[in-house]
């Protein structure tokens, strides 16, 4: 008493090994800092703050990465429990795995937002890497392809709007948030419709 922060790990560790042939064990925290550890020891290689962190800030579900670049999507978008002193900065970020450096960062226009209820412009879910793309949901609904090197949207996709389904059942999109999207034979598969915190519902 009182309660602690709300700062723990929710999303799994990320083993990988570097240019240099060294094994990193990359984790991100829900206080908004990404540690590089020693897998052996646990000694922190580097460390970076990319967000304020918090309950629902910071980094949450997952991480992705190629042994040269880490993607990491930062919150950020509810205050409690969150570092007062560091501003907002939701986003896809891409971290140089050697030293920690941002390389680039991704927003989405907060404005899609406006008058949509439970709609919130910032980066919750796990993202996937595919070689040259990756992807990520956003809590504004919309599902997002970026260029690995410059952070460029390639295409973006608005999941919020009504579906007809495969077996009828009447479905809508919302929040995308939680595991990353699923990629195979050519196509990506994304969950959409997180209800919980506030978020916006969907069932597709």
């Amino acid at each position: 008493n009182p309660t602690g922060p709300d700062l723990d790990f929710g999303m799994a560790p990320v083993l990988t090994t570097t240019i240099e042939g060294n094994d990193v064990l990359i984790v991100g925290q829900k206080s908004g800092v990404v540690f590089c550890l020693n897998p052996n020891t646990g000694q922190p290689l580097w460390q970076k703050r990319i967000g304020r962190g918090g309950a629902l800030g910071g980094i949450h579900w997952g991480i992705a990465t190629n042994g040269k670049v880490a993607y990491i999507p930062n919150s950020d978008w509810f205050p409690f429990g969150s570092d007062s002193t560091y501003a907002a900065s939701p986003g896809l970020y891409a971290l140089d795995i050697m030293t920690g450096n941002v390389l680039w960062k991704a927003t989405s226009d907060p404005s899609i937002c406006s008058g949509i209820p439970g709609c919130y412009s910032a980066n919750s879910a796990a993202p996937t890497l595919i070689e040259g793309v990756i992807f990520a949901g956003n809590l504004d609904g919309h599902a997002r392809a970026y260029d690995t090197q410059t952070g460029e949207v390639i295409w973006d996709f608005d999941t919020i709007r009504e579906y007809e389904t495969v077996n009828g059942v009447k479905a809508s999109g919302g929040s995308i948030d939680g595991p990353g999207p699923v990629v195979a034979n050519g196509m990506v598969f994304f969950n959409s419709g997180y209800g919980m915190h506030s978020q916006k519902a969907g069932n597709v």
